[in-house]
Formats: structure tokens, sequence, C-alpha cells
């Protein structure tokens, strides 16, 4: 992991920290996604999942889950790029705004490049891109 994906994922590892999450790493099957459980206060990343997201923004989006996440609705979350709905978006839209609070992008097609954002975020991405910029 390079220097800057790993500041990134301790920015990311000291929220959880801050939060009393735990994260949890296990070696998985390739089609086993990562896990958020808000009633354990976990995540279980698998870094064997095949996806085109990177781990560090899926971290986020799970993270999304119990932080900002509707407790009651679901116990445990798996992740999934395609998810369109309810609080899946929401922990999409949450974990653009985590990561961009860590560190603003350039602009933003260099944070979809970067993340490989699902391309059907893009109008999230920039909507909230340009929320940040107002707030500068």
């Amino acid at each position: 992991m390079d220097r800057y994906k790993y500041a990134i994922f301790e920015a990311l590892c000291d929220l959880a920290k801050k939060h009393d999450i735990s994260i949890y790493k296990l070696l998985l099957k390739p089609d086993t996604p990562d896990v958020a459980s808000p009633a354990d206060n976990s995540v279980i990343m698998n870094p064997n999942f095949e996806t085109q997201v990177t781990y560090n923004y899926r971290l986020a989006h799970e993270l999304s889950h119990i932080l900002y996440g509707d407790h009651e609705a679901q116990a445990v979350y798996q992740f999934s790029e395609y998810g369109k709905r309810g609080e899946e978006l929401l922990a999409h839209r949450n974990a653009i705004r985590m990561l961009m609070s860590i560190e603003m992008p350039s602009n933003p097609f260099t944070f979809v490049s970067y993340y490989r954002v699902p391309a059907w975020l893009e109008n999230d991405v920039m909507r909230i891109y340009n929320e940040f910029k107002v707030v500068e």
C-alpha cells in the first residue's frame, strides 16, 4: 500500500477507534463481500473481495453504516457497489463525504478515478465535492 493510501487508511482506522468500532480483516473467498454489523459495532473487511471499488472506499462505506445508518433497519450490511436504495445509497454518499473530509480531491473526477467509485455515483460525487468547495 503506497504512503498516500496508507494515510487514508490510517485516518479511517482512527475514526473507527474514536467511535469504538472494531475492524477485522479476514481473508475470505473472492465472492464474500465486506460486512458491517451495527449491533456489534464492527466491520469485517475481506481484502480478497473481487470488486472494482478500492479497499479504502469500501471501508469508509462500511464505517458509514455504523456511524450514520439506521441501526434498526438491518442487523448486517454487505457491501454492494450496485446498492442504489435506502441504507446502501446513504452509506455510499456518507463514504464519499467521509473520504473528502479526510483529503479533499483536486476535482471530483480524480476522486471517482482514485477510489474507483461506481459510475452511477458520479453525480453524488460532484454534488458533495461542490458542497465541500462552498464551505472552504
